[in-house]
């Protein structure tokens, strides 16, 4: 759910946890993170009811799910509109980062596309 629904989140996630392998973060620091993060996918039930199965039973996978093209297709443009706004939303901080990061003129080139897109 994470990587699809809030994938500033699970970005987050993903760098502070960066060393753990497998990816099985403490459930309480992905509630800290998600909080923090002012995502509204936060504060829905599908969100709480998933995380409290996974500080009760870890990761594991009770029923598979086939990612069919609709699926993918789905999940992509929710990441895709995520990812857009929380650009929108910190585009100075963005900006300054890519200027100052060694080789950001690539990211800095991304953001400026996805900031022209939609206003």
């Amino acid at each position: 759910m994470l990587r699809y629904e809030m994938p500033v989140v699970y970005h987050l996630l993903r760098r502070l946890c960066a060393t753990q392998q497998p990816f099985e973060p403490d459930w309480q620091v992905i509630r800290s993170v998600a909080e923090a993060s002012k995502d509204p996918s936060c504060g829905k039930a599908k969100f709480r009811r998933y995380l409290d199965e996974y500080r009760r039973d870890g990761v594991y996978c009770r029923r598979g799910k086939r990612l069919t093209p609709e699926r993918k297709a789905y999940y992509e443009g929710i990441c895709r509109r995520k990812r857009e706004e929380y650009i929108r939303r910190n585009r100075r901080r963005l900006l300054a980062e890519a200027r100052n990061a060694p080789g950001g003129d690539r990211l800095l080139g991304e953001i400026k596309s996805i900031l022209k897109m939609k206003r």
